[in-house]
């Protein structure tokens, strides 16, 4: 037993005995953490228990864990950070630019009815504008707009893809992993090709099984870890990402989706699956996509883990159920 930060608990500051030195305890937080298990938030109560004369004659403790409501309020703070930085700061980029061309196609005299309106003499060749702007230039505005306003749906998309993984009802079926694999390889290297500026991906699909999952899920898993194993590669170097498959314990199956890419940062093997978390600097994203692929699938019952590819690289290995295993609805 400890408290939040860590500390160990004394034992003359457990609740339970300080109830029975006499001390009412209402709502104090503290963590458990058992052997080989992962830590829990609790909130603990106890008092003491009195005979008709006053005495001591023991003491009654109890306590709920709120690790979830602890875990949401992060998420929600984390949340709130997002909408400050990473949704407002794009909104400035699209006023700014806006601003700027709208300036210049009205021009500081634009209040002026239009017959008294005067026009410049004389403005640069290509200007399109009051301000002498060129066709290029609100170009380049306008292109700066949208990759805000792309990313800014992008956040949006991945927020509700963060809050579907956990809240969403499972519609479990047979998913095909064999053709929703390839489907996915399929749409990733069509974009690729369509990008003359990057190398083409190399991709290695093993034999895949079916397995009882939710397609849209199952389809939004596979989808980020393939995407981020292309993404988080080196410029210049060919991704390379093997997907493969084998049975685990009676009732799963073992996917692995392995690449050559950058790797993960020591001592990150874990945090990256936290909402909001960044290992990677110059690499975009929004810091949901291995938290969705850990919701999905423990959503599924199963566990996906992070590990260092010995070649080099990333290695994102993870549990689903086969098809005479549902997992049950959450």
């Amino acid at each position: 037993m400890a408290y939040p930060d860590g500390t160990p608990v004394p034992a003359e500051e457990n609740p339970l005995t300080r109830a029975l030195a006499g001390e009412t305890i209402d709502g104090m937080e503290l963590t458990m953490t058992p052997p080989g298990g992962q830590r829990h938030v609790i909130m603990a109560h106890a008092r003491p228990l009195r005979d008709p004369g006053g005495r001591i004659t023991g003491a009654v403790a109890s306590s709920f864990t709120i690790t979830a409501l602890r875990e949401r309020e992060r998420e929600l703070a984390a949340f709130a950070g997002i909408v400050a930085h990473d949704l407002k700061r794009p909104l400035a980029t699209v006023r700014g630019f806006a601003e700027l061309i709208h300036e210049d196609l009205t021009g500081p005299a634009a209040a002026e009815p239009a017959g008294e309106r005067p026009r410049p003499a004389a403005r640069p060749s290509g200007s399109t504008g009051y301000s002498g702007i060129t066709a290029g230039d609100h170009i380049r505005h306008l292109e700066r707009i949208l990759a805000a306003v792309t990313g800014m749906s992008r956040l949006i998309d991945d927020l509700l893809a963060y809050a579907t993984a956990r809240d969403a009802t499972l519609t479990l079926t047979g998913v095909d992993l064999q053709a929703l694999v390839q489907e996915i390889v399929a749409e990733h290297l069509a974009a690729a090709t369509a990008q003359t500026d990057r190398p083409v991906p190399q991709v290695y699909i093993g034999s895949l099984p079916t397995v009882c999952a939710d397609a849209p899920l199952t389809r939004q898993l596979i989808n980020n870890l393939i995407g981020n194993a292309i993404k988080y590669t080196p410029p210049g170097q060919v991704p390379r990402v093997d997907v493969t498959a084998a049975p685990a314990e009676p009732g799963w199956v073992r996917i692995q989706i392995a690449d050559r890419g950058i790797g993960i940062p020591p001592g990150e093997h874990q945090a990256i699956f936290t909402g909001f978390h960044r290992a990677a600097a110059g690499y975009s994203g929004t810091g949901l996509g291995l938290a969705i692929c850990q919701r999905v699938v423990e959503r599924h019952g199963g566990t996906i883990t992070a590990h260092d590819n010995p070649g080099g690289g990333a290695r994102f290995v993870f549990t689903l159920p086969t098809p005479d295993n549902p997992p049950p609805q959450a």
